[in-house]
């Protein structure tokens, strides 16, 4: 199970669910929120139909939350603020939401992963949030099957794909949508490709509310080194019904 991890993960995590994700993740972290930036010189007008004016729409990030990243008492790899900025010596322990005894963990980990939803533990594990509960830390969690869900489950039983996979306010944007987003095309991902500009509704949150889309990243590390590739520019444009992106429908 650990090698089948490994493998699915190398491509992400060789380079460089979200329950509450919103401002306070990027500000936290000392990112500084951008209202407008230059577009990349996109034709736009190719590329479906724009759901707002350029860059009034929010975006956020969210990943897989690693316990490895944990075992640490610093790391530049995991959040510096925020909630989670607990003390390194605290553990808590999981449990399904039966109130079978799933994990003793330390207690910032255990919110990282209430917060990003989805993670993976040391003994390769891939598990997800459930909701709150009655037993332990009071937030229970599942374990998937790693062969359907390498990376997590997003809304109902939809697998998140990473630099694919986003989350939105099912309202606004159905869920299954593809999606075109100009400030993503030409991208370049931590592993050296480059982003086509589609991504998919796959996923929804406590936290996502009206304009506003979660982008799943896979690794915090990724988060801070597509920062610096979108030259900080945290509004985005989704368009629509984006003949380019209709390959992803069908995923």
């Amino acid at each position: 199970m650990r090698l089948l991890v490994a493998l699915s993960l190398a491509g992400v995590l060789g380079a460089a669910a979200r329950i509450d994700a919103d401002t306070s993740k990027l500000r936290k972290e000392d990112v500084p929120l951008q209202a407008k930036a230059g577009l990349r010189g996109k034709n736009k007008l190719c590329c479906g139909y724009p759901l707002v004016d350029d860059q009034q729409w929010a975006l956020r990030f969210y990943w897989l939350s690693l316990e490895a990243d944990y075992d640490e008492d610093v790391s530049a790899i995991v959040p510096k603020g925020g909630r989670c900025a607990i003390p390194p010596n605290r553990w808590v322990e999981l449990y399904t939401p039966d109130g079978y005894f799933f994990s003793r963990v330390p207690e910032r980990y255990a919110c990282s992963l209430k917060l990003e939803g989805s993670g993976l533990m040391r003994d390769g594990r891939i598990v997800n949030y459930t909701g709150s509960c009655k037993f332990g830390y009071g937030t229970c969690f599942e374990q998937l099957d790693i062969t359907d869900y390498p990376f997590g489950r997003g809304a109902g039983q939809r697998p998140l794909v990473p630099f694919k996979s986003v989350a939105v306010d099912p309202r606004l944007v159905r869920i299954g949508e593809p999606l075109y987003i100009p400030e993503f095309d030409g991208m370049v991902l931590p592993d050296g490709s480059i982003h086509d500009g589609c991504v998919r509704a796959d996923d929804t949150g406590g936290g996502i509310k009206g304009r506003k889309m979660d982008f799943f990243v896979v690794t915090y590390g990724n988060f801070r080194s597509l920062l610096d590739g979108l030259l900080g520019v945290t509004w985005i444009t989704p368009h629509v019904e984006a003949p380019r992106c209709q390959y992803l429908r069908d995923l």
